[in-house]
C-alpha cells in the first residue's frame, strides 16, 4: 500500500532562494530549540555537494515539509532527512515526501534510506518504525554554558603548537588526510570522504569561521584540527580530528580548549556539539571539559527500505 498524496500538495527539488527559505521555515517550526538553518549554508550545500538533492513540499502553496537525499556516499544506503511542519503532521505529507526520497534513492541504486530523528520526537520515530525502519545509531548533543565557566587555559603536549586557519591558510590542503582519517573512524561513518566532500563540509561552509578553526602542529606538520560554526548567539563544535599516531596524547583536549577560550572571548552564549553515541573517547573528553547533555538537540539514526510502503490504515 502506497501513500495517497494530499490534494494540493506539490513536491519539487529546491533550486531557488525561495525554496531554501521555505526549508528554513519548516525546520525552524519543527525544531525550535535548534539554531535555525542559515540561508548561506543551504546555498553552499546545494552548489558544492554533488549527489545531494533538497526537496520542498508545499500544501496549497505554503511550506509544508522539506528534506534531502544524498546518494554520493560509498554505501548501499542513501542519507536522507524528512521534516514536516508540526501543524501538518498526520495528513499524508510526510508519507508523500518519504516516498519521494525513496524514489530518488532507488533511482541511484540505493536500497535503503538512513537519517536522523530528534531523540525526543516519539511520533516521528514511530512513523518510521511502522515503515520498517530500525535504529542503527545516535548523536548525543551536549552544550557548554560559556557564562558559567572561567577563562580556559590551553594545555598541549611538548612541542605541539596551535594556530588558526585564518593565520595559516596555506595549511588547508594538508589537513585533508587528518580529516579523512577522523571521519572514517567515527562509528557509523559511511566511509572515507573524498577531498571535495571534505572541503565542502569542513572548510568552505560559510558559517565555518577561519578564526575559530584551530590547527595543531608538530615540527610544522598538521597533526590535528578542530572546526567551529558561528550560529549567532551559539557556536557549534564541528569535527575534531587527530592523526591516528597522535591520539590519546592531549591534542584533542588542547584544540577544544583553544576553541572554548576563543568562543568565550567572542561573546557567544554557549557552545554545543554532538558525538556519536559509540564514540567513547570524544564523549569522555566533552564531559571532562564541562559539556552537559542537551536532549532537545540529540538525535537517533534510523535506517529502512527505500521502497517505502504504508502499514495498513496508516497515512
Amino acid at each position: 500500500m502506497h501513500a495517497v498524496r494530499p490534494e494540493g500538495l506539490t513536491i519539487a527539488a529546491a533550486g531557488t532562494d525561495d525554496d531554501l527559505r521555505a526549508m528554513i521555515t519548516v525546520r525552524t517550526a519543527a525544531n525550535p530549540d535548534r539554531p535555525a538553518p542559515r540561508l548561506e549554508n543551504l546555498r553552499h550545500n546545494l552548489s558544492a555537494q554533488t549527489g545531494v538533492t533538497f526537496v520542498v513540499a508545499r500544501l496549497q502553496g505554503e511550506p509544508a515539509a522539506c528534506g534531502f537525499v544524498s546518494i554520493d556516499i560509498p554505501a548501499t544506503h542513501a542519507e536522507a532527512h524528512v521534516v514536516v511542519a508540526p501543524q501538518l503532521r498526520c495528513q499524508g505529507v510526510g508519507s508523500a515526501l518519504l516516498a519521494e526520497a525513496g524514489g530518488l534513492a532507488r533511482a541511484a541504486g540505493k536500497r535503503e534510506l538512513e537519517g536522523p530523528v530528534r531523540e525526543d520526537d516519539d511520533a516521528s520515530r514511530a512513523f518510521l518504525e511502522r515503515r520498517g525502519f530500525r535504529i542503527v545509531g545516535g548523536e548525543q548533543a551536549l552544550a557548554l554554558d560559556l557564562g558559567q565557566i572561567d577563562p580556559v587555559a590551553t594545555t598541549l603536549p611538548p612541542g605541539v603548537e596551535i594556530v588558526s586557519r585564518a593565520a595559516r591558510p596555506d595549511l588547508t590542503d594538508a589537513l585533508y588526510p587528518v580529516g579523512a582519517e577522523g571521519a572514517e573512524d567515527i562509528p557509523g561513518s559511511p566511509g572515507r570522504p573524498t577531498y571535495e566532500q571534505w572541503r565542502a563540509i569542513d572548510v568552505d561552509r560559510p558559517t565555518r569561521i577561519p578564526e575559530l578553526f584551530f590547527i595543531a602542529l608538530f615540527d610544522g606538520e598538521p597533526i590535528g584540527y578542530a572546526t567551529m560554526d558561528d550560529y549567532g548567539r551559539d557556536a557549534f563544535h564541528g569535527l575534531t580530528a587527530v592523526r591516528r599516531d597522535w591520539r590519546r596524547r592531549g591534542v584533542a583536549t588542547g584544540l577544544k580548549q583553544a576553541q572554548i577560550a576563543a568562543a568565550k572571548e567572542r561573546g557567544f552564549r554557549r557552545v554545543f556539539t554532538t558525538s556519536e553515541e559509540r564514540n567513547t573517547p570524544m564523549r569522555a573528553l566533552n564531559a571532562k571539559l564541562g559539556y552537559r547533555a542537551e536532549p532537545s538537540l540529540s538525535e537517533i539514526v534510523l535506517r529502512g527500505p527505500a521502497d517505502v510502503r504504508l502499514p495498513h490504515g496508516d497515512n
